[in-house]
């Protein structure tokens, strides 16, 4: 079943606030899904904002797989968050044609840590 059918409660949040019809981004072109590329953007925006946070750096032992060549450059999220639903939405996006930004994410360094800094799962 496609991500899109199934909406988290943060995501239908976000549309029911910030609506489809008025994305200031030119981007906002309807895909085959129904969803642009804009709101695809904010959704997985909204779903990793809440997935990084954490209070102890145990917390921070689950990485979203989207960068193949360097695991410590990939985003690294609370081990307690469901990824399930934010993988799908990350590939069906790229499978519409969107370039997401994914917010922060490691150098590529083999020793990195993943750690909780100021209650945000991250790389150091």
């Amino acid at each position: 079943m496609a991500a899109s059918n199934l909406l988290s409660p943060l995501g239908m949040t976000f549309l029911a606030m910030c609506g489809g019809s008025s994305a200031p981004d030119i981007d906002d072109t309807p895909t085959s899904t129904g969803f642009s590329c804009w709101e695809y953007q904010r959704m997985i925006e909204i779903e990793l904002d809440y997935a990084r946070v954490c209070s102890l750096d145990v917390q921070c032992d689950q990485v979203i797989p989207v960068e193949d060549s360097c695991p410590t450059a990939a985003p690294v999220v609370n081990i307690e968050f469901d990824s399930v639903w934010l993988i799908e939405m990350i590939e069906e996006a790229e499978g519409e044609g969107c370039s997401l930004d994914l917010g922060p994410r490691g150098t590529c360094d083999p020793d990195s840590e993943p750690v909780c800094f100021f209650t945000k799962c991250t790389w150091q």
